[in-house]
This record gives structure tokens, C-alpha cells and sequence, in this order.
């Protein structure tokens, strides 16, 4: 259980015995320094599950019947945007590049993140010519 998991179901529990001994809504919101709306949102819910609920489901777009196709021809190795749009207009798409660049983005990152980029070959470092600014140095050895 998450901490803000164990949170609510404390603090659905606390306000549901105060509103059982007969408090009102107003004096359990100032006693437990919460929102009065809270409190109330606290006091509808029956049950502690009531109030965990994920977030809504997000807006049909677009974009949702070109998915499938977008999907496709990113696994073909079709990864610019810029083309990958054009070729969406030609099939009807009315929307515009940013939705299309916007729903590739963590496609992107995945592939960033499982083929890390190419490093440069280390030169090595010049060997030490035993001078400091152009004097001879000496170097002395303990043995």
C-alpha cells in the first residue's frame, strides 16, 4: 500500500467515527485542518476505495483511429514525424504534427534508452615530457 493510499483510508476512517459521534462537516474540516470539500468528498464515499479512484480516462483524440497504422510503421522503422504526418494526410488525418510528434515522443525515449548512443574513441593522454612550462623538470624517485 502507498503511503498516499494508507492516507486516504486513515483519513476516510477519521472523518466517518467523527461523523458517527455527531460532529458537522464544518468542525471536523477545522479540528483535522482539511477542506471542508474534502471532508464532504470524505463523508460521501461509503468506502475508502470510493476515494483511490485512478485518473479519468482521457479524451478521444484524433489521432486514436491512426494509431494502429502509426504503430505499424514505427515498428517498420518509419520514426520521422514530419513524413510519417504527411503520410497520415494523404489517409484523411485533420490534425496537426504536434498530436502526431507529442504520441511518438516515449516511443522515442524507449529507443534512446535501449541502445545507448555511440561514445567516441579516447585518445590517450600525451606522455609526460618532464618539462614545466617550458624548463626541464626534475623528477626525483624514492626507491
Amino acid at each position: 500500500m502507498s503511503p498516499i493510499e494508507a492516507r486516504i483510508r486513515e483519513r476516510h476512517a477519521i472523518v466517518h467515527a467523527l461523523l458517527d459521534q455527531g460532529h458537522g462537516i464544518r468542525e471536523i474540516a477545522r479540528e483535522l485542518h482539511m477542506g471542508a470539500n474534502t471532508v464532504r468528498r470524505c463523508a460521501r464515499a461509503a468506502i475508502p476505495e470510493e476515494l483511490l479512484g485512478g485518473r479519468r480516462q482521457p479524451r478521444p483524440s484524433q489521432l486514436d483511429t491512426y494509431k494502429p497504422y502509426l504503430d505499424t510503421r514505427w515498428a517498420e522503422g518509419h520514426t520521422n514525424a514530419v513524413h510519417l504526418h504527411a503520410e497520415l494526410k494523404e489517409l484523411g488525418y485533420r490534425g496537426n504534427y504536434q498530436t502526431i510528434s507529442d504520441y511518438l515522443r516515449p516511443r522515442r525515449r524507449r529507443r534512446e534508452i535501449s541502445s545507448p548512443a555511440v561514445r567516441p574513441r579516447q585518445t590517450p593522454a600525451p606522455p609526460q615530457t618532464g618539462t614545466s612550462h617550458g624548463r626541464p623538470m626534475t623528477v626525483l624517485l624514492r626507491l
